[in-house]
């Protein structure tokens, strides 16, 4: 059989091993790798995006216990394994023992204890509390070590002196005596998807101000928004996605005006579809992108997957955003989750548009393999400015600690490789990590640096073949 000359030479590259980057730099002195992981371990962390559980709420609640690790992410594994999702309430909002809920659980953990989210939670558990694994002889042990831990300090002692936090962004969760270090994104999404006349009333009774007209329904937007504003809300939060598209279009005063009708004189329980009601949806998105602007507020968007079963991950693309990326240029939008499943979408989105910031929380615990690939990805494509790396989006602070060690761990493969290929300098590797860790996020959402190792103990520490991290308990 002949070959081509070209086919031939094809055959021979493919084959033939080869640098994946152009060596720009000379290539580095041994060692370069535990160093930069050493420094990595020396900055101070942004966290931009947590839904995390205070200790005053945990103490008044039914899961001071291992199920306390479970919230949100494991237990949504649980029910992908085939858990029935009727159990939330009996595990959660019940009085039962640590041992009654194993047994419930027990059968759909052994289904699904391989997830990324259930092998952070096995991470912590190791690390923080000395326990091995999950089953039905640790159980009760660790509940007992959970409870014991809340008695203390142990929320700002995992966020301040392990992790090294000097900001958290809580997602809508004040937290009373935290405010030195967490602020926190509002959600407006009672507006966005606004299509019934209880929803409409549930707005007029909040403010104790009625609502007649669509001038009326945007004034009650404008006090909201604007109440935030003093309160210290540091971006807008847009969760649609989980009930409709992204595809916020431009709308007509009147075609919402003939929405808003519709539900204002409607009986109670009078319920349109979303797309009947999207007129009215979008033109109150257009509005809420108004007081944005207006007031210089980052508007922080959740793409890619959503938490839960039975979503439509389609409502959560990327694309949808162009059009309202390309309108309001001055706003600076804030990318979730590194769009998951929609990477290659993001790098294009936010190559071609100044105003988006890629943020990589959840990513990490979603599949540390897509974020690898996509990180790598971002810093060959997107200006180093624009990239934002850790959130744990976690409800426990023992879920962010171990989380926070998976990011160090692939933030610090990711540029060792780059330097041991000559594309980045030793130096450029570092300066790459504080910018994404930290200084990006401080300066997008305009927050100050602080000290945060009053306690002196341990921080987080990447975890190498022969380092192992800290537990705090003995």
């Amino acid at each position: 059989m002949k070959y081509s000359i070209a086919l031939v030479l094809f055959l021979l590259g493919s084959s033939a091993p080869a640098r994946a980057q152009l060596q720009i730099k000379s290539l580095p002195e041994p060692g370069f790798d535990s160093r930069i992981r050493e420094y990595i371990d020396t900055l101070s962390i942004i966290d931009t995006h947590e839904h995390l559980l205070g200790p005053e709420l945990l103490k008044d609640g039914f899961f001071l216990d291992f199920s306390l690790l479970l919230l949100q992410n494991g237990y949504d594994d649980l029910i992908s394994a085939g858990m029935p999702d009727t159990l939330y309430d009996e595990l959660f909002n019940e009085e039962l023992s640590p041992m009654t809920k194993w047994k419930i659980i027990e059968p759909w953990w052994q289904n699904s204890f391989n997830t990324s989210f259930n092998r952070i939670i096995l991470y912590g558990i190791k690390h923080l509390y000395g326990i091995d694994d999950l089953n039905a002889s640790t159980i009760v042990p660790l509940s007992e070590k959970i409870r014991n831990a809340y008695e203390t300090n142990w929320f700002d002692r995992i966020l301040r002196d392990s992790c090294h936090i000097s900001y958290l962004i809580s997602d809508g969760n004040f937290m009373p005596g935290k405010e030195s270090y967490v602020k926190y994104v509002k959600r407006f999404d009672d507006w966005l998807i606004l299509r019934s006349k209880y929803g409409l009333d549930s707005l007029a009774i909040r403010q104790l101000d009625p609502i007649y007209s669509l001038d009326d329904l945007e004034e009650s937007l404008t006090t909201a928004f604007e109440k935030e504003i003093k309160n210290g809300m540091v971006a807008v939060k847009i969760f649609a996605s989980y009930y409709r598209s992204l595809n916020f279009e431009k709308a007509d005063k009147e075609s919402a005006r003939k929405v808003f009708r519709n539900l204002v004189n409607g009986d109670i329980d009078h319920r349109i579809s979303m797309n009947d009601a999207k007129p009215l949806q979008d033109y109150l998105f257009h509005h809420l992108m108004g007081l944005s602007r207006k007031y210089g507020m980052p508007v922080a968007i959740h793409t890619g997957l959503q938490a839960g079963k039975g979503k439509l991950i389609d409502n959560s693309n990327p694309e949808h955003l162009t059009g309202i990326i390309a309108q309001y240029p001055d706003i600076n939008f804030v990318l979730y989750h590194g769009s998951f499943p929609y990477g290659g979408e993001l790098s294009a989105i936010a190559k071609n548009y100044r105003n988006v910031y890629i943020d990589m929380n959840w990513a990490w615990a979603v599949s540390p393999t897509y974020i690898r690939h996509h990180l790598n990805e971002w810093l060959e494509m997107i200006p180093v400015n624009r990239l934002i790396a850790f959130g744990g989006d976690a409800m426990a602070v023992e879920n962010v600690y171990s989380e926070l060690v998976l990011a160090k761990n692939i933030i610090s493969d990711v540029l060792s490789e780059k330097v041991s290929e000559g594309y980045y300098t030793e130096d450029e590797s570092k300066t790459i990590a504080r910018m994404i860790l930290h200084d990006n996020a401080a300066r997008l959402y305009k927050l100050k640096k602080l000290c945060t190792n009053s306690h002196n103990i341990p921080r987080v520490v990447i975890k190498d073949h022969n380092k192992q991290v800290t537990s705090h308990l003995t």
